[in-house]
């Protein structure tokens, strides 16, 4: 295994990925570089090790996002970025059996200001990019331009009218 590599895609669902990639997920029919469950932490990386860390639709599907996070920000270089995509909550695929953790634009914002008592692992992200998605149908009114730019307003009077589909967040550790 290769421990120059400076990406890590996390819940590599069995994808090619990039020559340049480690990848890591829990199960082994996937054929990811390392098998490793994530709520088991700590995880085996050094720290700073991943210039950038890619997880696409894992972090619904853990117990705790608390020592996650933690994690993420201490395998990641102080330059850089964690990219994140989960499904919204009142996403058509978001509740299923297999997805335990909820989220909405406001979800991680405990990580970001950093004031909450009740995270454990008191580290803080930059955000970069932070946006609701929508279906083509929705987008196709620029209502995806409105919500991102309203988003309390949305997530509190229009989020079960007009389902969003994913979140995506894009974060760089504050190291």
């Amino acid at each position: 295994m290769n421990t120059d590599k400076k990406t890590l895609i996390i819940g590599a669902a069995g994808k090619k990925s990039p020559d340049n990639a480690l990848t890591l997920d829990i199960d082994p029919a996937h054929h990811p570089d390392i098998v490793h469950d994530l709520n088991i932490t700590p995880y085996p990386f050094s720290d700073s090790q991943f210039d950038l860390i890619v997880c696409h639709h894992v972090l619904e599907h853990l117990d705790n996002i608390d020592p996650v996070l933690g994690e993420l920000y201490r395998i990641c270089s102080a330059d850089g970025e964690i990219h994140i995509e989960v499904p919204h909550h009142t996403s058509w695929f978001a509740n299923t059996p297999h997805h335990k953790l909820r989220f909405n634009y406001f979800a991680l914002d405990p990580y970001f200001s950093g004031n909450d008592t009740w995270v454990t692992t008191p580290r803080r992200f930059t955000v970069k990019e932070r946006k609701i998605t929508f279906h083509r149908a929705f987008r196709r009114y620029f209502l995806h331009r409105i919500f991102n730019r309203f988003p309390r307003i949305y997530e509190r009077f229009w989020t079960y009218m007009v389902p969003a589909e994913h979140l995506i967040f894009r974060l760089s550790p504050d190291k």
